[in-house]
């Protein structure tokens, strides 16, 4: 459903009901995977609580006229979070931002051959599934030009989660000792800024959705966002009850996608995103120790700046491993608008868009008023 569309929603009881049951589980899971502690909690648990009760026979889905706002939300919040210091920061470490900037094609290439010629995904999927980080983003984007959201949500979800619980491990085996500070919450904007900070991603989703776009609502919002918080015209990031709300949201509509999936094919997806995901960590740790050599940056610092996680969940490990967390920070944040610039453009060039994901089934066939 477009974000500018003006076509009457669906607010029948059946819909509601259907809406509301889908909700209940997301919020659910994600407020568990979040209290417990696990990576981008809200995101995964809504996603892996919804994908259950979808491959259980439950009803599930989200409505059309609720997702699009979501993603103008989401896209408004990652993009508040940019800052001049942020955007300084990437300028003064021109070795590793280098390195980094070239492992990003290096990675998504190797990855994107295993996928589609060993593994037998389709393109779009394999393309998506490859992308290091941004994983709001990339899902929209990839259900926008009919990618198997399933696949995509398997590379992705397990190489975030294989790396924000393995890496602590894997470099305490090396000998590194973790530090005891934790991150401070940003500052909240005013009233004011809300208000600017929404208007101007509402601004950039439509004219996004205007240019026809992949993903138009939640890339125009972050990069509108971004483009105004980074040159300092916006302060403060916007309240985390957007974000969570937002997370939940996204988990539900992606985790929906996996209503009549055979178990069998749940297996065969597993088994080629552990495979992709140790490619992709091979590539990149190359990268990493060349960049540290190059740069005489510490290995360590390097490697959890190079890893393609999520920007919060990297952030705070810096914290946790005490890394500087500028560095990491700065590098997370080149490759996310790196990835938030070229990515739209390759997906307009080479994928164009798609009525129904491929691959997927509706949560809902007998519903068409989405």
């Amino acid at each position: 459903m477009p974000l500018l569309s003006v076509s009457k929603p669906d607010l029948s009881r059946r819909a509601l009901l259907r809406l509301g049951v889908t909700l209940l589980f997301a919020a659910t899971g994600g407020s568990l995977f979040a209290w417990s502690g696990m990576p981008a909690g809200w995101l995964s648990g809504a996603l892996v609580f919804t994908a259950i009760a979808a491959l259980a026979g439950v009803n599930v889905g989200v409505a059309g006229w609720l997702r699009q706002p979501t993603f103008v939300v989401l896209g408004t919040s990652m993009g508040s979070a940019m800052s001049p210091d942020t955007l300084q920061g990437i300028t003064t470490w021109p070795v590793t931002m280098l390195a980094l900037l070239l492992s990003v094609p290096v990675m998504m290439t190797a990855v994107v051959v295993y996928l589609e010629k060993v593994a037998g995904w389709d393109r779009r999927s394999a393309f998506f599934a490859a992308v290091p980080g941004a994983l709001s983003a990339v899902l929209a984007m990839a259900e926008s030009v009919g990618a198997d959201t399933r696949r995509v949500v398997f590379g992705q979800s397990l190489r975030l989660f294989a790396l924000v619980a393995l890496l602590p491990l894997a470099l305490g085996g090396f000998g590194h000792q973790t530090a005891a500070a934790m991150p401070v919450a940003a500052a909240a904007p005013d009233a004011a800024s809300f208000m600017t900070s929404m208007l101007v991603g509402i601004t950039g989703a439509c004219l996004f959705e205007r240019l026809k776009f992949p993903g138009d609502a939640i890339v125009g919002a972050m990069l509108a966002s971004g483009v105004a918080h980074g040159s300092g015209l916006i302060e403060g990031r916007l309240p985390d009850m957007f974000l969570i709300v937002g997370f939940i949201v996204l988990g539900a509509n992606t985790g929906s996608r996996f209503a009549g999936t055979p178990l069998e094919t749940l297996k065969r997806f597993f088994v080629d995103a552990l495979m992709a995901l140790i490619i992709a960590t091979a590539v990149t740790a190359s990268f990493a120790v060349l960049a540290a050599w190059l740069s005489g940056e510490s290995h360590v610092k390097v490697m959890v700046a190079y890893v393609p996680g999520a920007v919060e969940a990297m952030t705070i490990m810096a914290f946790v491993l005490g890394l500087d967390p500028a560095f990491v920070v700065a590098h997370h944040l080149a490759r996310f608008l790196g990835i938030s610039l070229a990515i739209p453009l390759i997906t307009r060039l080479f994928f164009p868009p798609a009525a129904v994901p491929s691959e997927s089934v509706d949560p809902d066939p007998t519903d068409t008023k989405d």
